[in-house]
């Protein structure tokens, strides 16, 4: 009963929650008032579907819905006196006491959620830096900061777009939701089959063709799934079959999937939330970060493609006999569904809004399907389809606010400059030892943590240093973008890795270590385009080619 209740209002919330997206998509809403009910719907849904204590559902249910019953009320207040809150003057016009008490409790809930759905480690940094923020005070030399009091807290927190409605979240709720939306319903028809049948039809005559599709099937998968291991999973169930049949070697399929599904996220045109991200918070269009991703790319499938080529031939494997027809008339039956990423993609590059562009995309997909009777949707399955796309997006805004709690005691505290002062420091102004140390930090950062939070921290922390460096900002966060995705699958956290690594039932640190061999091109690509930004189709077109062409025979000579 308890089970059932819980999913019932976690559909009914996921619903309302599409509802108000699809609303402030066409109608003037301030920031500050849809960002506040933007994480209040994921935290709803939170406690609705991870119950505080498994062990008794009875009682966890009574202290979920207790909580539920808050954050409803907190949506109330932030309705009520959005007016106020958008108009007044932070710092300078008085705090009332529902100020106060619904924002400490959003506050504890975001650390509980965290706690819940993203594990200790997030939560525990959020915990240092709002310990940092009213104690750093007392702190000896460069740690020290002025005093933080409560009111100090509230308003950069909460009542400001400072903290946690700061870009992350914003860019949760401007662009990243109605993303994850039509991923969703791409998800659900059948346009996994195609992606899988057109990269069985791309590598049928290919040595190892199977090892071949699983990185074109990744490609593909990666604009639909919302992380490196949803994508691993999903490619995974179906590709390792084939590359068993082929004859790889279990570690190295695990460890294909798993760079092959990280790779996923940095692949143009739909990237991982982590792109969507950085457009918000360096303020430059997301065509732009596609634009750079590119080249990129193109060195990190090519090399995977390499390794697989070299690969099947040290196994010795012949090409295996594919139906073609069958693959035609699977390409042929579901071609239709490739269309709304077309659309995607010509609105993107016409200059509309990313907003705009996802929600036109779904719309198209919705209508496309109705083409074919065995791709028709029906009301409820278009509604069940929306319901799942609201749930899948917790584990990107959750994640998102809580690194604006960090955000917030970074810029208040100015322990920002301070670290960039250190990292400095340390490096001796050496720009390849400055960033050495950085790709480590980014990396443990990542451990444990989805690609869009490891993103997130690292850039607070590490992308002004880089900067005073004298590197372009957009090129500095491209490097902190690509290193906070690789931890994905860098022991000793590495969930894509692990992931795999269950699917093909191998060695998880043999699985991890194997996979970095794999992926060896993306840890050298950003260091490249540090020195040389052409690689992100910077600058001159000399210069794009050349560094592409040198790179290429780096790639085959690796």
């Amino acid at each position: 009963m308890e089970h059932t209740l819980r999913h019932r209002l976690a559909s009914i919330t996921a619903f309302l929650w599409v509802a108000a997206q699809i609303y402030v998509a066409f109608a003037a809403v301030p920031g500050m008032i849809i960002r506040p009910l933007h994480v209040a719907f994921c935290l709803i849904l939170v406690f609705l579907l991870h119950p505080a204590i498994k062990e008794n559902p009875k009682l966890s249910l009574t202290l979920d819905l207790a909580c539920v019953l808050v954050l409803v009320l907190f949506m109330g207040y932030s309705l009520y006196y959005g007016d106020r809150i958008v108009t007044r003057l932070p710092f300078v016009d008085e705090l009332f006491t529902l100020d106060y008490f619904f924002n400490f409790m959003l506050v504890l809930f975001l650390l509980e959620g965290g706690r819940r759905v993203l594990g200790w480690s997030m939560t525990i940094i959020a915990l240092i830096f709002m310990a940092y923020s009213f104690f750093g005070a007392d702190l000896p030399g460069l740690l020290a900061h002025p005093v933080v009091t409560i009111a100090d807290f509230v308003e950069n927190q909460t009542m400001t777009s400072s903290g946690i409605y700061s870009s992350p979240v914003a860019a949760s709720a401007d662009t990243i939701f109605y993303f994850m939306i039509f991923g969703a319903f791409l998800a659900a028809t059948p346009a996994g089959t195609l992606f899988v049948a057109m990269a069985k039809y791309a590598t049928r005559k290919a040595v190892g063709g199977a090892g071949k599709a699983s990185i074109i099937a990744s490609g593909l998968f990666g604009m639909i799934s919302g992380s490196a291991a949803a994508n691993v999973a999903s490619v995974g169930t179906i590709v390792y079959p084939m590359m068993e049949k082929a004859g790889y070697k279990p570690v190295f399929s695990a460890a294909l999937l798993a760079t092959a599904g990280t790779g996923g996220q940095l692949i143009p045109p739909v990237m991982g939330a982590s792109a969507f991200i950085m457009a918000d918070m360096i303020g430059v269009s997301y065509f732009k970060i596609v634009l750079c991703a590119i080249i990129p790319s193109m060195l990190y499938v090519g090399s995977l493609f390499w390794e697989v080529h070299l690969e099947s031939y040290k196994q010795q494997m012949t090409v295996e006999v594919l139906d073609k027809n069958e693959l035609l008339g699977t390409i042929k039956r579901y071609l239709h569904l490739i269309l709304p990423i077309v659309v995607l993609v010509a609105l993107i590059a016409w200059g509309r809004s990313l907003m705009y562009s996802a929600l036109m995309s779904t719309l198209s997909l919705i209508l496309l399907c109705q083409i074919r009777k065995d791709t028709r949707l029906s009301l409820k399955e278009i509604v069940v389809m929306a319901i799942d796309g609201a749930k899948s997006c917790v584990i990107v805004t959750l994640p998102c606010a809580l690194a604006g709690i960090v955000i917030g005691e970074v810029v208040y505290t100015g322990i920002g400059l301070r670290f960039s002062a250190l990292i400095a420091s340390v490096s001796a102004g050496n720009l390849l030892l400055a960033l050495l140390l950085s790709t480590v930090m980014i990396i443990i950062m990542g451990m444990g943590m989805p690609g869009s939070a490891a993103y997130i921290m690292s850039a607070v922390l590490l992308a002004p240093a880089m900067q005073n460096l004298g590197i372009q900002p957009l090129v500095a966060h491209m490097f902190i973008f690509y290193f906070a995705n690789m931890s994905m699958i860098t022991p000793p956290v590495a969930i894509a890795s692990y992931t795999a690594a269950g699917i093909a039932k191998t060695g998880l640190w043999e699985t991890g270590i194997e996979a970095v061999r794999l992926a060896l091109v993306l840890f050298l690509i950003p260091f490249v385009f540090i020195y040389n930004p052409g690689l992100l189709g910077l600058g001159a077109a000399y210069d794009i080619l050349l560094v592409t062409f040198f790179c290429t025979v780096g790639v085959l000579s690796l």
